[in-house]
């Protein structure tokens, strides 16, 4: 079954069906791997940007969601290139 187009170009949790989600934190020392076709199983589909405040929220972040300076620093692991290639 073909999904329908996207109108935006926000990349989504089931761009990764498949592949590893790695994420991490330099601030707490957090750094997680999670299967992507799993999690998109659970939660069901999710844009990347707010996908990191739910596994921050998740994981006990007291700062998830804050948009002060002290705020959740959880990234994508760039260095966990997998997750980026096409």
């Amino acid at each position: 079954m073909e999904r329908p187009p996207r109108r935006s170009h926000i990349p989504s949790l089931s761009d990764h069906r498949g592949g590893k989600i790695a994420v991490a934190c330099d601030t707490c020392g957090l750094r997680r791997r999670y299967d992507a076709s799993a999690m998109l199983a659970r939660i069901g589909d999710r844009a990347m940007p707010m996908l990191l405040i739910e596994i921050a929220k998740a994981e006990g972040c007291p700062r998830a969601g804050s948009k002060s300076d002290d705020r959740c620093m959880l990234h994508y692991d760039l260095a966990f290139a997998p997750m980026f290639r096409k």
